[in-house]
């Protein structure tokens, strides 16, 4: 198999080197999964290879849910297939995302686009719940597995099309926020309460429930932030390919409900000639950057911040992989004043 640079990365310490260890499994198990598509599916076998080795990945694919079963009992490798499901479902996620942002032609990952999103809807639909279905694990805890992923893809579907339906002018930022839970954190949330789920056998029957619904909702908020940082990344970069594209983003949002009138009709004049003009995007930067705006801005993303960490001080209190999580949750918010400057994520 080709190694996915996605998830290429030389360990440096525990636990992360405990948890890069498995990435090989993950690979081995995305193998066995292609292998059982016989000759029978000769036409479909080649472009779910292509995707899975030339498809854009996203960072920490392989290590969230890894790093969350790790947390509970100490041992990320019965993790493996869950590992392989989220990574499954990114591949599918950013394949859709490419054609949806206009960045395909009439290739995508060496083959035709039409292709390779039809092997995107079995990447990420019949895939992973061929994985879930196969897993040796109590049939109520399996039934809830493939819960979890199913309520985690309908979510997501929900906030991709409202991020593309939603137009900055005509929304609020509790409306963006709504998307934001998700298109990114329902991804999230499905990766770390499918892998608490398999570590604790939680199979929805307890009362009280288990921790599983925690760690949903700790997935949630890193997936949040990850979107927040994602947004981040665009605008300090100077490629501003949101504003061009006429994105909601919440900071954009923001500055709109937000601003004094003449402020805001400025804005949307700004906005209006952004997909062609690259001082308009760069103004329109300027006024999403000044002190009245990111005040509030920050303020939010830093209440996020601290809910993630108090949700780990009550799920991972005392653990190495949970401080590893932290970090993971750190380093989404390195763009926070006085927030320690974190490198580009490191992927897996």
């Amino acid at each position: 198999m080709t190694t996915n640079p996605v998830h290429s990365l030389t360990p440096r310490r525990l636990p992360e080197a405990d948890v890069t260890a498995v990435f090989p499994r993950v690979d081995r198990y995305l193998d066995e999964l292609l292998a059982d598509y016989g000759p029978e599916y000769v036409h479909l076998r080649f472009p779910l290879r292509q995707l899975i080795d030339r498809g854009r990945g996203t960072p920490h694919e392989f290590s969230l849910p890894l790093l969350v079963h790790a947390a509970l009992d100490g041992d990320p490798g019965p993790a493996v297939p869950i590992a392989a499901v989220h990574a499954l479902w990114w591949r599918a996620a950013n394949a859709f995302d490419d054609v949806a942002d206009g960045d395909a032609g009439p290739e995508l990952y060496g083959m035709p686009s039409g292709t390779a999103l039809t092997a995107a809807l079995e990447c990420g639909y019949a895939l992973p719940l061929r994985a879930l279905a196969g897993m040796p694990v109590p049939e109520p805890q399996r039934r809830q597995l493939v819960r979890d992923y199913l309520e985690g893809w309908t979510a997501a579907s929900n906030g991709q099309i409202g991020d593309l339906l939603n137009e900055p002018s005509r929304v609020d930022p509790d409306a963006v926020l709504g998307v934001y839970r998700h298109k990114s954190g329902a991804v999230y949330a499905m990766a770390c309460a499918m892998a608490a789920r398999l570590a604790t056998g939680e199979d929805g029957a307890q009362d009280p429930p288990g921790p599983v619904a925690e760690w949903g909702r700790f997935g949630q908020v890193l997936g949040m932030l990850a979107q927040l940082r994602n947004d981040e990344d665009d605008l300090r970069s100077g490629t501003f390919d949101d504003l061009r594209n006429g994105t909601a983003t919440y900071l954009l949002v923001h500055l709109l409900n937000s601003a004094p009138a003449d402020r805001r009709s400025r804005a949307l004049q700004l906005l209006e000639k952004a997909a062609e003009c690259p001082a308009s995007r760069e103004e329109l930067h300027g006024l999403m950057r000044s002190p009245d705006v990111q005040r509030p801005y920050h303020a939010y993303v830093a209440s996020l911040h601290q809910e993630a960490h108090t949700l780990l001080d009550t799920l991972a209190p005392s653990c190495p992989f949970g401080a590893a999580l932290r970090d993971r949750v750190d380093a989404e918010v390195c763009f926070l004043p006085g927030q320690q400057t974190h490198t580009a994520h490191r992927p897996g």
